[in-house]
């Protein structure tokens, strides 16, 4: 069960669920990659270049386990209540703001980001804090699940 199945307040309702983009696996794939080339046996004159080819491929795989985790242990939701984010898997640190006291929801995509549909959330609170999810993908579905469920609990009181 997952922390904000757990962890609904009485009559909540999860709206919208977001994660972790694929990309947090960037770093892991680049490496592969190179390692792979490296493996190719492009030039018989550097005849021990497979050897780094293959540390590179390690490296690449032992790389994508902390992405794994972060991408599998965090949870982007919003209820009709609350926005909750949660990271960690042993560590935790969870935010979690209710409607009326989210000022704005922000979005920055770089361009490989708007091609890619991912970006970063800054969640502006009231009172000044922002809380900031990098690398979240759909972004603007995110952003606008929260709003309607604003406007939502809005209406309703």
């Amino acid at each position: 069960m997952s922390y904000v199945d757990h962890n609904l307040l009485p009559g909540e309702t999860v709206t919208y669920r977001g994660r972790l983009h694929w990309i947090v696996y960037h770093r892991a794939l680049v490496l592969v990659a190179l390692g792979l080339l490296l493996l190719y046996p492009w030039t018989p004159n550097l005849p021990k270049l497979w050897i780094f080819g293959g540390v590179a491929v390690a490296v690449g795989v032992l790389a994508a386990i902390p992405a794994w985790l972060a991408r599998w242990s965090t949870e982007l939701v919003v209820t009709n209540k609350r926005i909750v984010a949660k990271r960690g898997l042993i560590r935790r640190d969870t935010v979690e703001m209710l409607h009326k006291k989210v000022e704005s929801i922000a979005v920055h995509q770089s361009i490989l980001g708007r091609l890619l549909g991912y970006g970063t959330l800054a969640i502006h609170g009231t009172g000044g804090g922002v809380e900031w999810v990098p690398q979240v993908a759909r972004p603007l579905a995110f952003r606008n699940a929260a709003l309607a469920a604003s406007d939502d609990q809005a209406g309703a009181a």
